[in-house]
């Protein structure tokens, strides 16, 4: 994969709710100006921090327009919660804010979201938003997975990485959706995740033989939640590289 340096600006995107905050981040390619193909990066409940941004700006440094919108809005602008502190007595009130955080972050919500950042992306001469991608880490994993069967013949190309809440028994699961999707599934998943069960993956892995959608699920051996994140106690490495590996793999397929 080819790395080029990259531009980060701050945006403010008008919903039916409010005012949506993203981070978009632009490749500088010598040369070329674009149009770019575009790739919406969903935030886990931790909420914005530098290191995702750093992840944002590691994806669009492949060639792409990654736009990281902030899923809270609706109740801060800002959230960068420690996720290496949340099982600290100190932090129980930070816990139970993010905790707050989360459940107003319904699959209606995003798909709402996720469909006002398609129409700005369509605004955007140096953006071709014909065909998008989607990542989502964490609770951006059930994000990115209700916006890719709610925009079917837009998101080409969608990846969780040990995404929660994607195979529920709720009517607005994501996961009664797929079948409806003409691109590319991906779900990267934890070895040893306390916040996604087996029972989940394994229900994940079962459905996913019932519907004809090309996909992959991948197990990633000796890894936690939150492998992905530099700042993480958890970090891999090795995991982390494999993850960009597959992503670039992904949207060069679909988003070429």
């Amino acid at each position: 994969m080819v790395l080029y340096d990259t531009h980060v600006a701050e945006i403010d995107i008008a919903t039916d709710d409010g005012t949506m905050n993203c981070h978009v981040v632009t490749p500088e390619i010598p040369g070329r100006t674009g149009p770019h193909r575009a790739v919406i990066v969903y935030m886990p409940a931790s909420g914005i921090r530098p290191e995702l941004v750093e992840i944002a700006a590691r994806i669009a440094a492949a060639g792409y327009v990654a736009v990281l919108p902030n899923s809270f809005y609706r109740l801060a602008r800002h959230v960068d919660i420690d996720a290496n502190r949340l099982g600290d007595g100190d932090y129980v009130a930070v816990r139970n804010f993010m905790m707050e955080l989360a459940g107003n972050i319904t699959n209606a919500r995003v798909i709402h979201d996720t469909g006002k950042i398609l129409e700005w992306l369509d605004q955007q001469d140096d953006i071709d938003a014909s065909s998008v991608g989607g990542v989502g880490y964490c609770m951006g994993g059930r994000l990115v997975m209700a916006a890719a069967g709610a925009f079917p013949q837009r998101m080409a190309a969608a990846a969780s990485l040990y995404g929660s809440g994607i195979v529920t028994d709720q009517s607005d699961s994501p996961h009664l959706r797929f079948a409806e999707i003409p691109g590319e599934l991906y779900f990267g998943l934890a070895d040893n995740d306390i916040y996604v069960s087996d029972e989940e993956m394994d229900a994940l892995r079962a459905h996913m033989t019932t519907v004809d959608v090309e996909h992959t699920i991948e197990l990633y051996p000796d890894t936690e939640h939150g492998f992905v994140f530099p700042e993480r106690y958890c970090f891999s490495p090795a995991g982390a590289a494999r993850h960009y590996e597959r992503l670039a793999e992904l949207f060069g397929r679909r988003l070429a």
